[in-house]
């Protein structure tokens, strides 16, 4: 990037550098993203390279997602691509799909919606649940698909209002309707502007033109780029009251580049961090799973901790964290040797990875626990307050595991083995999460623990135990019959 920046007065106008002022290169760009672009811009739409994929490459990292910016509807795009595929009810969007599983999103520009369209969505949210709270009381009619390959909502525009399917009739020779939603309200369609505004972050909200190979910047994110700074666009305190979940991002974003929070967007966190219990759980925990597997999340929860952010996401087990120094070392060392597994290429199972997280918690309770264990640290952390619902799976999974891993940090201490651990299926997660926990690495062998065991007592646990046979003795025999 250039050194000096100019910044852009009041931002009505943009900031662009030119194809020979920035380093971006479409040999970064991947292919099939490059040719999505191209295909748009064949066609006479505006495309663009948008969010984090145009910020990582100025940055001079490889992005993780390549996301696309057009003026062209979603009807439009699907019309273009005959791999894309809608997705999205009221904000559509198009997912672009191909070989290996690959997804480029598509996103028609938008802009920040009005208080009235934003009412409007509340009362369309709450007709769909109250539908859905409904679905199967029905008189037997069998729904008509909403979208679907050559279906009626595949011609029909993004935003309108879902008339009657056709051929379809009710009882009464009518046609018949979908029940329980109202008509859909026309989508916020915006310009390049307006939809860089309405997004969270300055360094988020940058554009690169491949018409022109020009980086465009609408709100000051290369500037804050050059200052390695995280700032939310426009006031943090609406930006905050309108989706708490900016909190977590803006900590995330600086933690994993090393980047300052700037004044006035750190400020306003304590007095929306409350915010974050009302958030629905599932898109916490959606949140969460991405910074625990980031590569980063020592310094994200360092960071959450010193916001106070992980007693408002996490209950009591955050709260824990937060007030004790010690459990929160532990718990930094633990998510220092994950971070440098993943970023070494590693893929720990979630079992592991939430393990480590709940251990430093958890091992002060398993310390008085008698009877079924599993199932008292599984009810702790439900009864814990966690605003973020933790799948019933991943839960179950964690605390087997970490069940496991006490077994065997006694194990080592008195040499006492309990043969039976050996057949569990979450054994060998265990036993990397107990590696970490005695020699701070996962192990290069597919059973670190007992490489430790064999290293303390000179032999390894067995799978099984000997079985003694204790030999019948051979009744008395009758004398032969004199002869």
């Amino acid at each position: 990037m250039d050194p000096e920046i100019p910044s852009p007065a009041g931002f009505e106008a943009p900031v662009i550098l030119d194809r020979g002022r920035h380093h971006i290169s479409r040999r970064d760009i991947d292919p099939d993203c490059l040719k999505v672009l191209y295909r748009l811009s064949g066609h006479g739409y505006t495309a663009y390279l948008v969010g984090g994929a145009v910020r990582d490459l100025l940055l001079g990292r490889r992005p993780a997602d390549f996301d696309v910016g057009t003026n062209a509807h979603p009807n439009q795009i699907k019309k273009l691509f005959r791999n894309a595929f809608l997705v999205g009810r009221r904000f559509r969007l198009a997912h672009v799909r191909f070989q290996e599983g690959k997804t480029i999103e598509v996103s028609t520009f938008r802009r920040k919606p009005t208080e009235e369209e934003l009412a409007a969505e509340r009362e369309e949210e709450a007709a769909k649940a109250a539908e859905e709270a409904l679905e199967g009381e029905a008189d037997g009619e069998e729904a008509q698909p909403e979208d679907g390959p050559g279906g009626a909502a595949a011609d029909r525009m993004p935003g309108d209002a879902p008339g009657p399917v056709e051929g379809a009739v009710d009882g009464r020779g009518a046609p018949r309707r979908r029940r329980g939603r109202p008509p859909l309200k026309p989508i916020a369609y915006g310009t390049p502007r307006e939809d860089a505004f309405r997004r969270d972050l300055t360094i988020n909200a940058l554009f690169y033109d491949i018409a022109t190979y020009a980086v465009i910047d609408y709100v000051g994110g290369l500037e804050d780029l050059e200052a390695r700074r995280v700032r939310i666009i426009g006031d943090p305190d609406t930006s905050y009251t309108e989706d708490a979940v900016r909190i977590w991002r803006v900590l995330r974003h600086a933690a994993r580049l090393g980047f300052a929070i700037e004044e006035r967007t750190a400020e306003a966190i304590p007095r929306h961090r409350d915010r974050l219990a009302a958030c629905p759980g599932a898109r916490l925990f959606e949140e969460l799973n991405k910074d625990i597997k980031s590569g980063a999340a020592r310094a994200f929860f360092r960071s959450a901790r010193v916001h106070g952010v992980l007693s408002r996401v996490l209950g009591e087990v955050g709260d824990l964290y937060e007030r004790s120094d010690d459990r929160m070392d532990k718990l930094t060392t633990l998510l220092g040797v994950l971070d440098a597994s993943i970023s070494s290429g590693g893929s720990p199972p979630p079992a592991v990875m939430y393990g480590l997280l709940l251990w430093p918690w958890a091992e002060t309770l398993l310390a008085g626990v008698q009877g079924d264990r599993p199932k008292a640290l599984y009810d702790a952390f439900r009864a814990s307050g966690s605003a973020a619902t933790v799948p019933k799976t991943v839960l179950l999974e964690a605390v087997h595991t970490l069940v496991i891993a006490d077994h065997m940090l006694r194990a080592l201490s008195d040499g006492r083995m309990r043969w039976a651990l050996k057949e569990r299926p979450l054994y060998p997660e265990a036993s990397r999460v107990a590696s970490v926990l005695v020699d701070g690495t996962f192990g290069a062998c597919e059973d670190p623990f007992s490489e430790i065991y064999r290293r303390r007592f000179g032999t390894r646990p067995r799978a099984k135990p000997h079985k003694y046979r204790r030999r019948r003795k051979k009744a008395p025999q009758p004398p032969p019959p004199a002869a």
